[in-house]
């Protein structure tokens, strides 16, 4: 009798592991993975300079901006392949530039030459060029006292 009880005790273990690796190993598909965004602008971009779109047009308050703001130059945007962006290493220059261009907690979306960022329940369109290694984004300064809004490129490298 103590025989048979051994033998189901040991079957009973043998069955329990044997259901655990089978249950381990079983086929898990993850249903709530977001898709990857390809598009070559998924990277981390480092602001390089702030030009004026029409040459000959000066920017107002870029030089104090660029006085104000050391770190400005230093400026890193991630645009992440799950379609949200994120920055560092210049808090002051996402202070200043998130006052016209959604780029920190927002997503983003490339439709055509447009770069779509949306922050909350804002969308805002920018129209963009890149190479492997440069992205140029067009963005409105805006007005400060009786001067008018001036169009201007945002000359982003590839970090």
């Amino acid at each position: 009798m103590k025989k048979a009880y051994a033998l189901s005790k040991t079957s009973l273990l043998a069955l329990l592991l044997i259901l655990s690796v089978v249950f381990a190993c079983s086929d898990d598909k993850d249903d709530d993975t977001k898709p990857v965004d390809t598009n070559p602008i998924a990277a981390t971009w480092e602001l390089e300079a702030i030009t004026p779109q029409t040459p000959g047009t000066t920017i107002p308050n870029l030089a104090l901006i660029e006085a104000a703001v050391p770190c400005l130059y230093d400026l890193k945007v991630t645009f992440k392949s799950d379609n949200t962006t994120s920055t560092a290493d210049c808090p002051t220059a996402v202070t200043a530039i998130e006052t016209f261009v959604p780029i920190t907690g927002a997503t983003w979306k490339v439709d055509g030459d447009n770069l779509i960022l949306t922050k909350a329940s804002t969308n805002q369109s920018f129209k963009f060029t890149q190479t492997a290694t440069e992205l140029k984004i067009n963005v409105s300064v805006p007005a400060s006292g009786t001067t008018p809004a001036v169009n201007a490129v945002l000359n982003f490298k590839k970090v």
